[in-house]
């Protein structure tokens, strides 16, 4: 399976570019994240959520791709307000090669929390905190 879409993907994100991500993304895209609890499905929604990532992150790189059929993983780091992420992504390609789900998870995890901060007041929605276990 050629995986070029998923390589020019990641290239836009690199560059924070969200235009040229949306060529790469299927019409019917899942988005299964640490932003949303529930998925975010279809082209126009997942855009606006990678839109907004993007424009609250300052750097994203990618460390390590593998592809096994139309299945890649790709594992990355990116900062934010200082803060450095590190992160992976299992991506799916339909028929055509285009992206049709992703799956993202981000570590460690009060980094994580401290970006959806971030992200959660650019897009307008409330941000999850991390609350310590009282000894009850």
């Amino acid at each position: 399976m050629n995986t070029s879409h998923v390589d020019d993907y990641f290239a836009a994100l690199s560059k924070r570019d969200s235009l040229r991500i949306v060529p790469h993304l299927a019409e019917n895209i899942v988005l299964l994240g640490p932003i949303f609890p529930e998925a975010t499905v279809g082209k126009d929604a997942v855009v606006e959520v990678l839109s907004g990532f993007l424009e609250t992150i300052d750097s994203l790189e990618v460390v390590l791709r593998f592809a096994s059929g139309r299945d890649v993983a790709v594992f990355f780091s990116f900062t934010c307000n200082g803060l450095t992420v590190k992160g992976n992504e299992h991506l799916h390609l339909n028929e055509e090669g285009l992206i049709d789900s992703i799956e993202v998870a981000w570590r460690p995890l009060p980094a994580t929390v401290e970006v959806h901060e971030v992200f959660a007041s650019k897009l307008g929605f409330p941000a999850m905190r991390l609350v310590p276990v009282s000894d009850a």
